[in-house]
């Protein structure tokens, strides 16, 4: 313990230092160059088959940033969120087709559409189309484009296409040595006009998750490397684009990131200029999200360096702090953190693993383009809009815009497409060249009554339409036929605007059909392509309601097409009836949308009555037909009728206490707006709690309700909350009430009387040797008592004594925490119900360790009692009115490992308690290797998961719970395979 002393005090020296530093603006950190190295055309080259095996590439083995529990904003729902699907009917696809199918995980589907030809890659291989669709250049290994690419295969593969010198460039990286390879092709036709090909060294640090972007002044890469030390390493390489594409000797200058927040995973993006006009020289901006759940970021912002290279004296160039967007520059808070920092993160349907939502990245590309009036860049990340434990991914996009070049980007919109309860991620995101924007994604659910495998959507929005809001209604790229086999997803997808025409989107995803993974490339536009189309889009009025006689009938047109109209039918018919045609007068420019009332109205009176309209344009020649008309309901809804439809708090935790705030949401169902109505909510059996809401309530719309007098939750067990509105004249009082179990939870079941001698006098398994066990409260912490099991052997046997038995009612369950999430599962019951048939004599009682039990240490929990009486024997936190619990550890090694297991099992774990509400967690071995840190709390969250690094003497992590509720939690220290495991309370 002395050295773990030591340890404790030079990392404590150590993380004063650091934090004492604060950099701004920095200059090169590394300069080389390559050689080009030519290589003939793909046409005349003998293509080198890609590996069909499975493979597993560059495994994500980094850690994330380090994740403070219950730190952040916000704290309820996204303010930025979109609730419902956008009503303008989009279109299907141009053209849908499978790029590749392929066992490499993940696949890392990338590519981009030039003038004539679609060039896609993936791990480790790539291939080209011609634009409709057929494959002209078949699979081919990475290898095959020769040069500096012979026998290079390591991956992480990207494509763009720089539109101002028309050229395709592919990157991949590669670890003999350290390097970036980069192709450019000598022309714009991939086939057949060859490549240069370069080996940029990078320092002798792997690129990892490489995203390029071009610039006016050079090809710009982003790195998930040095996390530790981004702030001072160089993570961001330029090249020199110049003489890349002149096929001269090129030089690389590589940056660090001043100021920038993380020591694990992250991904910044550089913003990738597309069009005929290139970006300026210099200036060029690198950006990242912050999240402030974060150590370190006090708010969620967006943070921007611009990087000036000087190819004339390196020497001086800088890259410099230049931007933060945050709340007062437009940007809402935002929750971009999964599952404490682990890359396990969104159920699938089934018993599949979950999958990884690609936090702390923003998705790949960020594209910027130059207008008239204006420079636009569009970029998007993940963000979990659930405030509470679950989980809900949707997509956070924004349109930055700078007003001149060298101005200061400002945030145009922004918007957390999030449309239903489908998880929405690995997002990819366009702006074409009228300013309309397109993204596509991955959609996911496992709700067994829908689920949805991993599949590919796409939505998008028109210049003009109302900011922040995908207006599109989602379409499908490809439904997915089976789940995600393995947790890693992508690692990104890739949408380009084509190079041809600048308004049609290229999206390259990726699902699954069994085992196998496939890149599908999905075309669509949404800019206005044919002279000739007009729509009715969506109903204004009425809307649900309390209706009458006389409803006007108003809705909104779009002009889908290139020219101009006036002069159209419109037309409506009430449930199937005669039709009412009536002539838009107006002239209805290209790409805009109008809003039409008829003049003749519709008798909606009947209450309760729900009715359909149908309504549609026609327009001579029109080319669409299906987005002319569309077919909605309406429905007259009794003036009366409001419910609770949740209880949002108090929710079941650990250390509730006797004021607990009671929140629910109320929605109105009726057809009128509701002020100053009576609510109530009761606990168990106790007296109501009545208040009145003074809010108003409009038609269709819920409101959040915090009651003044707070709930008294203060014992442990569990409690039913039941919350009802009480409004006068309630049309369906069915819906007004909502019931809620909450459980004011420790799982240290304390409070079980042994008095009589029930429960476990005396305990042994393997060198655990507990004799005459105090009776004390019911449970006794006894963890500090250990043993190993051998996983080799399988078998075990353990003896208890019990002073108390009688016929068969004194019996005892025994559980092993396997997966070290605090909570004793049904399958890590190991012994249940076994009964003790004599009062104080040995019985020996066997159980079998799986087979692929998780090695290290883990808590064993041993319950007994008389169940006869209250408390469930099998529920390992509730209390039994006659019985005991104890816990103990044990380690389970396998005596047919490798020498690494039993040195980490030799392992001393400590946490410090610090000042604030700070820990420190310190695990003393001679084990040198990068391991895993995980924190769950006692309902099985995981709150924290991390990397730790060897300081010499063991490895430290400095854990924050300031933010995090009072309660027991359980931190492991090890391997995938091994670890250690121990308690600590936050007070």
């Amino acid at each position: 313990m002395k050295r773990i002393l030591l340890l404790y005090i030079f990392s404590l020296i150590f993380h004063l230092n650091v934090f004492a530093q604060n950099k701004e603006k920095a200059g090169p950190v590394f300069i080389d160059s390559a050689m080009a190295v030519p290589s003939n055309s793909l046409s005349k080259s003998k293509l080198v088959p890609p590996s069909t095996a499975f493979k597993l590439y560059n495994p994500r083995n980094r850690g994330i940033n380090r994740i403070v529990p219950g730190k952040g904003l916000p704290k309820t729902e996204d303010p930025a969120l979109q609730k419902k699907m956008g009503d303008i009917q989009g279109r299907s696809p141009i053209l849908n087709f499978d790029a590749v199918v392929s066992r490499a995980t993940p696949t890392d589907p990338t590519g981009v559409a030039g003038p004539d030809h679609y060039l896609n890659a993936w791990n480790s291989a790539f291939s080209i189309w011609d634009k409709e669709g057929n494959q002209i250049v078949p699979p081919a290994s990475l290898a095959s484009i020769g040069g500096e690419f012979s026998n290079e295969t390591l991956g992480d593969p990207i494509v763009v296409y720089d539109e101002a010198a028309n050229r395709y460039i592919i990157s991949q990286f590669s670890d003999t040595p350290e390097s970036f390879l980069i192709a450019v092709s000598r022309g714009p036709d991939p086939v057949n006009d060859g490549w240069f090909t370069y080996r940029f060294p990078t320092d002798g640090v792997l690129p990892d998750y490489p995203k390029m972007s071009v610039w006016g002044d050079g090809y710009y890469f982003t790195t998930n490397k040095n996390s530790r030390t981004a702030d001072e390493s160089p993570v961001i390489y330029v090249m020199e684009r110049d003489r890349m594409l002149e096929g001269e000797s090129a030089r690389v200058v590589a940056f660090p990131l001043p100021g920038i927040e993380t020591n694990g995973f992250y991904s910044p993006a550089g913003f990738n200029s597309i069009g005929n006009e290139l970006a300026p020289r210099g200036n060029s901006p690198i950006i990242y999200m912050q999240d402030d759940a974060w150590a370190g970021v006090s708010e969620d912002h967006l943070k921007i360096w611009l990087v000036n290279v000087d190819w004339n004296n390196l020497s001086a160039s800088t890259i410099s702090e230049s931007q933060e967007l945050n709340s007062a520059a437009g940007v809402s808070p935002f929750s971009a953190s999964f599952d404490g920092g682990s890359f396990s993160n969104l159920a699938q349907p089934g018993d599949a693993p979950d999958v990884d939502a690609l936090q702390a990245t923003m998705m790949y590309m960020t594209q910027y383009r130059r207008f008239d009036s204006h420079n636009s860049v569009v970029l998007n990340f993940v963000v979990d809009i659930d405030p509470t434990a679950a989980e809900h991914a949707g997509i956070r996009w924004y349109e930055l815009r700078q007003q001149s070049d060298g101005g200061a980007w400002s945030v145009y919109q922004e918007g957390t497409f999030a449309p239903d309860s489908r998880d929405r991620f690995s997002g990819s995101i366009g702006i074409d060249v009228r300013g309309n924007i397109g993204l596509a994604y991955t959609v996911l659910d496992d709700n067994p009554s829908n689920p949805v495998f991993p599949s590919l959507r796409y939505t998008g929005r028109f210049v003009n339409d109302e900011r922040g809001v995908m207006t599109i209604e989602e379409q499908s790229i490809i439904e997915g036929e089976s789940p995600n086999p393995n947790t890693r997803y992508g690692d990104y997808a890739h949408l380009s605007v084509d190079a041809a025409d600048g308004i049609t989107f290229w999206h390259n995803g990726e699902v699954f059909r069994g085992v196998e993974r496939v890149n599908r490339v999905g075309v669509f536009r949404i800019a206005a392509s044919e002279p000739n189309d007009i729509g009715v889009t969506s109903l204004v009025r009425p809307v649900d309601a309390t209706l009458g006689t006389s409803e006007e009938i108003t809705v909104n047109i779009r002009n889908f097409g290139t020219n101009a109209q006036s002069g159209f039918e419109v037309t409506y018919s009430l449930n199937g009836g005669p039709e009412v045609t009536e002539i838009f007068e107006e002239t209805l420019p290209s790409a805009t949308a109008a809003q039409f009332t008829f003049e003749e109205t519709a008798d909606l009176s009947e209450i309760g009555e729900t009715y359909t309209l149908n309504i549609f344009t026609s327009l001579t020649n029109d080319s669409d037909l299906e987005n002319d008309g569309i077919e909605v309901e309406v429905s007259n809804l009794p003036p009366n009728d409001i419910g609770v439809t949740s209880i949002d708090a108090p929710i079941t935790g650990e250390g509730l206490g006797s004021s607990e705030q009671v929140t629910v949401t109320i929605e109105n169902f009726g057809g009128e707006s509701q002020q100053g109505f009576p609510v109530q909510y009761q606990v168990g059996n106790n007296s109501p709690v009545n208040e009145t809401v003074t809010e108003l309530l409009p038609v269709g719309e819920n409101l959040i309700y915090t009651f003044s007098q707070d709930a008294n939750l203060g014992s442990s067990g569990r409690y039913n909350i039941t919350a009802r509105t009480r409004l006068e004249d309630d049309f369906d009082p069915t819906n007004d009430s909502e019931t809620k179990s909450v459980a004011n939870l420790d799982c240290i079941p304390e409070g079980a009387d042994c008095s009589f001698g029930d429960g476990i006098s005396y305990f042994e398994l393997g060198d655990i040797l507990n004799e005459r066990i105090p009776c004390g409260d019911g449970y006794i912490d006894f963890i500090s008592s250990s043993t190993e099991l051998d996983r080799n052997e399988g078998d075990f046997t353990l003896r208890v004594q019990s002073y108390f038995a009688q016929e068969d009612f004194e019996q005892f369950s025994m559980w092993i925490d396997l997966n070290d999430n605090a909570v004793f599962e049904d399958s890590e019951r190991l012994i249940t119900s076994e009964v003790i048939p004599e009062a104080n004599t040995w019985f020996e009682y066997d159980f079998s360790l799986p087979a692929n039990a998780a090695l290290g240490q883990h808590l064993l929990r041993i319950r007994a009692g008389d169940t006869r009486y209250d408390g469930d024997l099998n529920d390992p936190c509730d209390v039994m009115q006659y019985g005991t619990t104890h816990d103990y550890s044990v380690n389970i090694l396998d005596s047919s490992l490798d020498i690494e297991d039993f040195i980490l099992n030799e392992a001393e774990l400590a946490v410090v308690t610090e000042e604030n509400g700070v820990y420190r967690v310190i695990m003393e071995t001679s084990f040198n290797e990068p391991l895993r840190i995980t924190v769950h709390n006692v309902l099985g969250q995981k709150m924290v998961e991390n990397q730790m690094v060897n300081q010499g003497d063991g490895y430290v992590y400095e854990l924050d719970m300031s933010y995090a509720a009072k309660g027991v939690y359980l931190v492991r220290v090890g391997t995938r395979n091994v670890g250690k495991v121990t308690r600590f309370i936050v007070r």
